[in-house]
């Protein structure tokens, strides 16, 4: 389906799908995205929730091409219809012209609030002309999608009258003011990233956590623990701390990382995630994913002492997707456009004005606080650097203080990264989770 408004100077392409015969005030409808910014939301569609899904490795790497597409036992249309939304210049939705025939801009939309304000009143528009007022209303993000989650949760509320009754975050990127992972004078940043780390490191064979993934989550409770305590206080001390203590913090996260005690020293105990994923298996030469740490492949650049190239994810997921994606446009749907779908539009995440502070933990917790009817699912991959776990959870417990409020707040996190749904099994544990978050 397309949507054209000459209220909006902008054409919006989504792909619905809807339970025929449904009673509407009973069967909820569920708006999803994925983020980037920059991204459509074919990851979502075509790997997680749709009615078909790429045939992944059993690892949840990527297959060979051309990949092949299967039906979806997980899709969530077994408890919600899906609209699957494309935000503006990316997928087939553009900007339009301008008056007389202007070439289009859609470089106002490269900022959180029109990009925010283009898929309210495309949701707001959703609703009326399909009647689905009466409808259980969710939205589902993942990544910056998470962070317009957050936002819109909020802003739906105050400004367009719309209640949800679920929301869910996809491995978000929350809106914060935390300094860089690595900077010097940082706590949360390494605090929040060593369980990643840690189960990155385990599932290589190195560190200290058991290797096997049915011990992971009691270990990493472990981790988690001694991160919020006494690794915090050592990194927070270490700049007064005597020599020996600092060794013995040192000794502890390599323990943990898996990495060289000297490196770990190098870094003062603040390991980035671009060092981490260079150097656990470099002895063999081997780069880690930083979408999924789980996943290692030869160094395209070795003499470089950090990452100096793009993650294989970013670079190879659209290429297995595009094919599959196209032909089941033309032969399943019946849709065809000589548009180029624009799965990720880095140019638009390179222009991107990240100023605003809108996506933050706090415009979640605002609406969780206000919106009694709500709830909220934060869902992860433990082996994600690009967002990691344990860093959501913190900063939500730090926001989200009302008893009522943390009741209706739910985390869970599954074997995986960015994507843990290429996961089989982590994509049937998510299913079984949201089928139960919707009831």
């Amino acid at each position: 389906s397309t949507q054209r408004s000459t209220l909006f100077p902008y054409t919006t392409l989504f792909r619905s799908y809807t339970l025929d015969g449904a009673n509407p005030a009973q069967r909820p409808i569920t708006f999803c995205f994925n983020g980037g910014p920059g991204a459509a939301s074919v990851y979502l569609h075509m790997a997680a929730l749709g009615p078909m899904t790429i045939e992944m490795r059993a690892d949840g790497g990527l297959p060979s091409v051309p990949a092949r597409l299967v039906p979806n036992p997980q899709t969530w249309l077994h408890f919600t219809d899906l609209v699957f939304i494309d935000p503006v210049q990316t997928g087939y939705s553009r900007a339009l012209p301008a008056a007389k025939g202007a070439a289009a801009d859609p470089t106002p939309y490269f900022e959180a609030e029109a990009d925010l304000r283009s898929i309210a009143q495309f949701i707001r528009r959703y609703l009326h002309e399909n009647n689905r007022w009466l409808s259980p209303k969710a939205i589902a993000g993942e990544s910056y999608g998470g962070l317009r989650v957050a936002a819109l949760s909020r802003l739906l509320m105050t400004d367009y009258d719309i209640n949800l009754n679920r929301a869910v975050l996809i491995s978000p990127l929350l809106k914060t003011s935390l300094p860089p992972d690595d900077t010097r004078y940082g706590l949360e940043g390494m605090m929040t990233m060593l369980p990643s780390m840690a189960a990155i490191a385990a599932a290589h064979g190195r560190g200290t956590l058991p290797a096997d993934p049915a011990q992971l989550t009691q270990a990493l409770a472990g981790v988690e623990h001694y991160a919020l305590t006494e690794f915090v206080s050592s990194l927070a001390r270490a700049g007064r701390a005597p020599q020996a203590e600092n060794d013995a913090l040192h000794a502890r996260v390599a323990g943990l990382t898996g990495l060289d005690a000297r490196l770990v020293a190098q870094q003062r105990a603040r390991v980035g995630a671009d060092v981490f994923v260079k150097n656990l298996l470099r002895d063999r030469n081997l780069i880690l994913d930083r979408y999924d740490g789980r996943q290692a492949s030869d160094d395209p650049l070795p003499e470089h002492a950090e990452l100096a190239s793009l993650d294989r994810t970013l670079t190879v997921l659209n290429g297995v997707l595009s094919g599959p994606y196209y032909d089941y446009l033309g032969r399943t749907l019946g849709y065809r456009n000589d548009r180029q779908y624009i799965m990720l539009n880095l140019a638009a995440n390179a222009r991107w004005d990240r100023s605003s502070d809108l996506g933050s933990p706090d415009d979640l917790g605002f609406a969780l606080t206000l919106n009694t009817d709500l709830k909220a699912l934060v869902v992860h991959g433990y082996h994600d650097l690009s967002t990691p776990y344990f860093r959501s959870r913190y900063l939500l417990e730090q926001t989200v203080v009302g008893k009522d409020a943390r009741r209706r707040l739910f985390f869970g996190a599954y074997p995986g990264g960015h994507m843990f749904y290429l996961n089989a099994a982590s994509r049937a544990e998510l299913f079984k989770d949201v089928a139960a978050f919707y009831k």
